[in-house]
């Protein structure tokens, strides 16, 4: 494996969360109308399906592992000050809060304020920290079971309907038709991020907090176990992960067709159904997250695709500023102050969308890295957590 990129960092971890970025833009895009069921032409919904398998809560859960990975290592490195990480989890906290403003997906509050909670539990022994991280996570599927109605909407009953209400959306939601000052309004209603309120759902604070453990300990003790592994372990263990998860989302989609079952909206199946659909949905997001992370592991481990390799740790070093940027320049696309094409593209249209814009992302983090150290709210946070004006610029003899 290798383990060093530039200034000691470990290379698989901003590989990793150069990849996980690219899944979280991709997921993103798709709230501005692409997940209407009005879309029904086969190219989009190949399209969604594709998002859906492989992309949807796989990719906040990679985000999420590696938040708990790099908090690790932070609370491992010499001169770390519990004072340093308070600092450094405010300072995430402002940046979330100016972000919601613009778009309610914000996952920076949330990690502010799990962090908090991490930062108390950090020091327990990894079993009761692993214990901790399986209750979190089962904390949705038997959550909706035992505590009923979530007050879900019920699905559109038919195209017609889909397609009615993507269209009323073009003309009432906030984000299609709304000034800039129109929007923040609105979406100061949901800050601050309150993480215990969506505890039944797959994407909640409390999973989230879950993955934070689980990435913890991983770096506790399974990061060695990985690197003892040989290639042929490492790859059928990836194999078996791709094809668990791939199964197992077969299944929760048979049940969704089959019976009525709905992950994010009222189910008409039986209770029972509806259990077994969130476990087999919750099953399949770990292994494939799982997939993922083995399959980067894999491609860092054996060299291959180079530069393309390298273009996606840079990003990942810049991952902040381009997770804030991939919310500029796609509010500008889609919101009514920018272009206005909110409601406007299906499925296959904001995937094409989202390539395109982490390309550019890429070239343009390649290009910012020749002249400066750190991302520019990279570096905002460091001169917060450490009170220590730092140099971003690198000298001529670095570049």
């Amino acid at each position: 494996m290798t383990t060093n990129s530039s200034g000691g960092r470990l290379e698989f971890l901003d590989v990793l969360r150069g990849v996980a970025l690219f899944g979280i833009l991709t997921v993103n895009v798709f709230s501005f109308g692409a997940e209407s069921a009005a879309w029904v032409t086969a190219p989009d919904r190949v399209a969604w399906h594709i998002k859906y398998f492989f992309f949807e809560s796989k990719f906040w859960s990679l985000y999420s592992l590696l938040f708990g990975m790099g908090f690790y290592l932070q609370v491992s490195s010499e001169g770390y000050s519990m004072i340093k990480s308070i600092r450094r989890l405010t300072a995430l906290m402002l940046i979330g809060c100016l972000h919601a403003l613009l778009f309610e997906g914000d996952i920076l509050m949330l990690y502010a304020e799990l962090g908090l909670l991490l930062l108390v539990a950090y020091r327990w022994p990894t079993a009761m920290l692993m214990s901790l991280g399986v209750v979190l996570l089962m904390s949705f599927p038997l959550g909706h079971f035992f505590a009923g109605d979530r007050g879900d909407d019920w699905p559109a009953k038919d195209h017609a309907e889909a397609l009615e209400w993507l269209q009323s959306d073009r003309v009432d939601a906030v984000e299609a038709v709304g000034t800039l000052p129109e929007v923040a309004i609105y979406h100061a209603q949901f800050i601050p991020e309150r993480f215990w309120e969506d505890w039944q759902y797959p994407d909640s604070g409390f999973l989230v907090l879950a993955h934070f453990i689980f990435g913890f300990c991983f770096m506790r003790g399974g990061w060695q176990w990985l690197r003892a592994c040989s290639g042929i372990q490492l790859r059928r263990m990836c194999l078996g992960f791709w094809s668990l998860g791939i199964v197992l989302m077969c299944v929760e989609r048979y049940l969704t067709h089959r019976y009525g079952y709905s992950l994010f909206e009222e189910s008409v199946a039986s209770e029972g159904l509806v259990l077994l659909g969130d476990l087999t949905y919750l099953l399949a997001t770990v292994s494939l997250s799982t997939a993922w992370f083995l399959s980067v592991w894999i491609w860092v481990d054996c060299g291959a695709f180079r530069r393309l390799r390298a273009s996606l740790a840079t990003a990942g070093r810049l991952s902040l500023s381009l997770y804030l940027t991939q919310t500029l320049v796609f509010t500008s696309v889609f919101y009514g102050y920018g272009l206005g094409y909110a409601y406007q593209w299906g499925p296959l249209s904001v995937i094409c969308f989202a390539v395109f814009v982490f390309f550019l992302q890429l070239l343009l983090s390649a290009y910012w890295s020749r002249y400066f150290i750190y991302g520019p709210v990279e570096w905002l946070w460091r001169v917060f957590t450490y009170f220590e004006w730092e140099p971003i610029r690198r000298s001529p003899v670095n570049r």
